[in-house]
């Protein structure tokens, strides 16, 4: 993600099954960036490609329970909560439970201004 003629940040999909259409979507974004809208723009946008280009028919996505803004990203973005997964992730001792998300490509699309995006 550029914001200011600079990268702030990340949107990606991984995971893709073709066979089931439905992949992995994630993000990240730099402090500095963060509280302008750029991740959901990206994530929602990033989404419609993957719905429309890419066929998909689910994107999935999670982040730990103690991160509210991204959370709030996911939600504004229109995905669901789905679920709790307890201690997925380990970060040095500690275990972190992870919250699951989804956009289905049957979901209302968010009423949110576009960020062009192209496939290579």
């Amino acid at each position: 993600m550029l914001w200011n003629g600079s990268a702030v940040g990340n949107v990606g999909i991984s995971s893709v099954d073709v066979r089931h259409g439905t992949a992995w979507l994630h993000y990240w974004l730099a402090a500095p960036a963060r509280g302008r809208g750029l991740a959901v723009r990206a994530v929602a946008s990033l989404a419609n490609l993957a719905f429309g280009d890419l066929q998909l028919h689910r994107l999935e996505l999670g982040h730990r329970t103690n991160n509210p803004a991204s959370c709030k990203v996911a939600g504004s973005a229109g995905f669901a909560v789905e679920g709790v997964q307890r201690a997925k992730l380990r970060y040095g001792t500690d275990r972190f439970d992870v919250e699951i998300h989804a956009r289905l490509a049957t979901d209302p699309v968010p009423g949110l201004r576009r960020i062009e995006l192209r496939l290579p």
